[in-house]
């Protein structure tokens, strides 16, 4: 069962008081990256302008910020966006308002050796994580969906969790996902795991860093980000 954010909720505070005041926020849309950016005190200093495949909007309304998936449908080319906003938690506020909000939680699981725990789902490389559940915490989250999905025990985590944003629509209503991500570490050397098949899993994999293209190439951006932010070598 997915997490709603209900103000009377404990990790409903913990999840806001994370996302609140932040710098900027990435969210990955068709995967695409849409950057949300305070407005700079001068604007020369960013080139986004005069690369043909970033768009830059500029204090974008509530109807733009809703027309962004048709946007980005429509212009293939165009990798990132980036919008600067005067005011960006306003801008922001209104970004999530048209979408139903959820939250999950996973794990990058390194092994002894450094390995670290991939699954194929739906033919893609993806990492283990899952739903919230009414009344759990972030933490107990990622470490139940990674053993559910994988099958893989004795998992510790051993830093702070990087989030994520991404957009998707599913039976026609469009959602933005939260994802906290968890540093762990298996007590074990390649560990041979059970894809939960009812997920899309087809396959537990353990592989070393860096990765090869065939990995990288076929898996999500936000996934990459996820990767970059955890992984030293990935960097």
């Amino acid at each position: 069962m997915a997490l709603m954010r209900s103000k009377n909720s404990a990790t409903f505070r913990r999840w806001s008081d994370a996302m609140v005041m932040s710098q900027s926020y990435d969210v990955f849309m068709l995967n695409r990256r849409v950057k949300f950016r305070p407005m700079p005190k001068d604007l020369s200093l960013h080139n986004h302008d005069y690369n043909p495949g970033v768009l830059t909007l500029l204090n974008p309304t509530a109807q733009i910020l809703r027309d962004l998936p048709t946007l980005l449908k429509r212009n293939a080319n165009v990798q990132d966006v980036v919008l600067f906003a005067s005011d960006l938690e306003q801008v922001w506020m209104d970004f999530c308002s048209g979408y139903r909000e959820l939250a999950a939680a996973g794990g990058v699981v390194q092994d002894e050796e450094g390995y670290v725990l991939w699954i194929q789902r739906n033919g893609k490389w993806d990492l283990p994580k899952g739903k919230l559940e009414p009344g759990e915490r972030l933490e107990e989250a990622a470490v139940r969906e990674v053993e559910e999905e994988t099958g893989i025990t004795n998992l510790k985590i051993t830093g702070d969790a990087f989030t994520t944003f991404h957009t998707y629509e599913a039976e026609g209503v469009v959602h933005l996902k939260t994802t906290f991500w968890y540093p762990m570490r298996h007590a074990g050397k390649r560990t041979k795991g059970i894809p939960q098949a009812v997920e899309g899993i087809s396959a537990v994999t353990w592989l070393i860093p860096p990765f090869s293209e065939d990995v990288t190439d076929n898996t999500f951006g936000s996934i990459r980000n996820v990767l970059e932010a955890l992984l030293p070598s990935q960097r």
